[in-house]
């Protein structure tokens, strides 16, 4: 292996000279946290399998605070939440769980302000409370403390009595707590009549209730509160599907308020989807299929295409192009990941489907960087990709195009005999740039010579990506050493990605040059991983 050449001046002030005298990008404390907080690991890989989180995943946050940085913390941790940087939501609820418990007096208020901030819906703060009881696992004192109480007791009074009630009957329960749990070891006291109602409801049950308020005078809220728990009550007991629809359409109320033989009906689904969000539909338009309700040349399949081709929806909702590709694969694919449903695919939503992928791109933002994109052509890119439906190909093919279509100055090249041009241009169609690639003889796949080839042709690069299956061995020279070898020699603070996107485990990037990233598989979570890590938000 080559040796590295030192760099004998920073390429700008935010570079530090280590032991060697070259200059590197320090990964500060702050940099791991936001690391953590967007992926789960403090280090230079995220991997899409699952981790257990513990204290050792959170050295940097501990330090920081320590440091008397706690309320700095709990900022980010809010940031993160509210701008939806993260990949994975434990991690969020993990930090801010930790914050809520350090010794620290300013950053435990901090943090116990920030839970209905960062906790938006029942199960966020379910997995909140579960992590804070496993940090207290083994010490004597309980988790319920007046700080606590005080927080969960915010986070209900904080909303409307509609807005708790849906909450109340939608989301039950996660992490063994309940709202029941919560709002008796909060010692809550409703801060106005709707909260009074649904805190009734849950303690007491619904004909407690109906008993208390029978004989009342009712303000309006009151009145629409209880009608609409009321025909939560009802749809638990009837088997009258037109009872069931009209209370869905009456009342709003959605598939988590039904029971199990209601969603049989595909005339209860075909209620439901009226109000359906856009990420619900992506996910059920196999099951929707196949219960009938999306036949072809039906209403229901025109509201479909419609809200799938609507790109303020696609914008709204946060729909990637990824999002699509997966949905659309998985209609394709004819049958549900169990094997227990099977459907014939509506030629009419495939359409939507393959038209919503493009309009998709119209609603991404560029980042103005300078891309280089380098792309393994072998056959082993045939294989599904490590937690996700696709093949390799077809997402390197897919984020290709996301660059070429909303990044001016991007290049494309492909592994072969040596790095050798791949051009995608904007108006490209996806099977399009999966042909050029397959036109393309395969070679070894180096991840050091993307920045060689860059290098050698004056290439100005500010992110290299490459994609490939998992052949991300270095030969002669190692990528880490070949990217500071570019950053010397062109004078720009340069980034590689390495997406590894059938490997559970492989450590290119150095976990101490804020510059280097593994993707270990790949999933909805990465382009966000990407975006990020590229605008130096983590």
């Amino acid at each position: 292996m080559e040796e590295a050449v030192c760099q004998v001046e920073p390429l700008n002030e935010n570079q530090l000279s280590n032991f060697t005298d070259e200059h590197v990008w320090e990964v500060t404390d702050m940099n791991r946290l936001r690391r953590f907080l967007c992926f789960g690991s403090e280090g230079g890989t995220y991997c899409i399998k699952e981790q257990n989180l513990g204290l050792e995943n959170a050295d940097a946050l501990l330090r920081l605070i320590e440091d008397g940085k706690g309320c700095e913390v709990v900022q980010e941790i809010k940031t993160f939440s509210q701008e939806g940087r993260t990949a994975k939501l434990e991690p969020i609820l993990f930090a801010l769980a930790i914050s809520s418990q350090c010794s620290d007096a300013k950053t435990k208020q901090a943090a116990y302000r920030a839970v209905p901030e960062v906790c938006h819906i029942p199960p966020h703060l379910f997995t909140f409370i579960q992590f804070k009881k496993d940090l207290k696992e083994g010490m004597k004192c309980g988790i319920w403390g007046r700080a606590l109480r005080k927080a969960v007791a915010d986070w209900y009074n904080g909303k409307n009595g509609m807005a708790v009630a849906l909450a109340v009957t939608k989301y039950k329960q996660t992490n063994g707590w309940s709202h029941k749990d919560l709002l008796r070891l909060s010692h809550l006291k409703p801060a106005n009549e709707g909260l009074a109602v649904v805190t009734k409801y849950v303690m007491k049950g619904w004909k407690e209730l109906q008993e208390a308020y029978k004989d009342n005078m009712l303000s309006a809220e009151t009145e629409k509160l209880l009608k609409y728990l009321e025909a939560v009550e009802k749809v638990k007991r009837t088997k009258d599907e037109l009872e069931v629809i009209h209370l869905i359409e009456e009342y709003n109320l959605v598939r988590e308020h039904l029971l199990t033989s209601h969603l049989k009906s595909k005339e209860v689904w075909k209620a439901l989807l009226q109000e359906m969000p856009l990420t619900a539909i992506l996910r059920n338009l196999g099951k929707m299929t196949a219960n009938s309700v999306l036949e072809p040349g039906s209403p229901e399949v025109t509201t479909v295409c419609e809200r799938l081709k609507n790109e303020k929806l696609l914008k709204k909702a946060r729909i990637h192009t990824f999002h699509i590709l997966v949905a659309l694969e998985n209609y394709k694919g004819e049958r549900s990941y169990r094997a227990k449903l099977r459907w014939k695919p509506d030629k009419d939503i495939l359409e939507a489907l393959d038209a919503s992928f493009y309009k998709t791109f119209q609603t991404l933002e560029p980042t103005e960087k300078r891309f280089l994109l380098a792309v393994d052509v072998s056959h082993s890119m045939s294989q599904k990709v490590l937690g996700c439906v696709l093949n390799a190909s077809t997402i390197a093919a897919a984020m290709c195009m996301v660059v070429a279509r909303t990044e001016k100055h991007s290049h494309v090249v492909a592994f072969s005999h040596e790095m050798v041009p791949c051009p995608v241009t904007e108006d490209m169609t996806l099977p399009q740039v999966l042909q050029k690639m397959s036109e393309i003889s395969m070679g070894p796949t180096d991840c050091s010579l993307p920045m060689l080839w860059a290098q050698k042709n004056g290439v100005a690069v500010d992110v290299f990506i490459v994609f490939t299956d998992n052949k991300t061995f270095a030969r002669d020279t190692h990528p880490a050493i070949a990217l500071k070898k570019y950053r010397e020699e062109m004078g720009i603070p340069s980034k590689l990605i390495v997406c590894g996107m059938t490997s559970s485990s492989f450590t290119i990037a150095d976990p101490d040059d804020r510059g280097m990233l593994d993707i270990c598989g790949f999933d909805t979570g990465a382009p966000d991983v990407i975006r990020n890590f590229t605008l130096d938000l983590i």
